[in-house]
């Protein structure tokens, strides 16, 4: 088992009350490597100098039917970070629900 998977075993064990690492039933684990991802090559978004509303229009929605969400197109000051893609999520959400609700 990968060093990774038993490292979060071990977390999981302590969160759930030190329970054995073998009751935790785990099925199957999947990893991926970043660093070796040929479409993101390790990196999470930054902005190049005179990109500063490539933000903004990377979230833009496309013709009211495609909506966009992740950390490269977080406005709320947490870009790059798993707290931007999750912020994103909630706003391309919102902006889901508005649209279809005619708001």
């Amino acid at each position: 088992m990968p060093y990774i998977v038993e490292q979060a075993l071990q977390s999981l064990s302590t969160v759930f009350g030190g329970r054995p690492q073998s009751e935790l039933e785990l099925e199957a684990a999947y990893l991926h490597n970043w660093q070796t991802d040929p479409f993101s090559r390790g990196a999470y978004s930054y902005i190049t100098v005179g990109g500063s509303d490539a933000r903004n229009i990377l979230a833009a929605p496309l013709e009211d039917t495609l909506f966009f969400a992740g950390e490269a197109t977080d406005t709320e000051n947490e870009a790059a970070t798993v707290t931007g893609a999750l912020q994103s999520g909630a706003r391309a959400a919102r902006e889901v629900t508005r649209r279809f609700k005619g708001n």
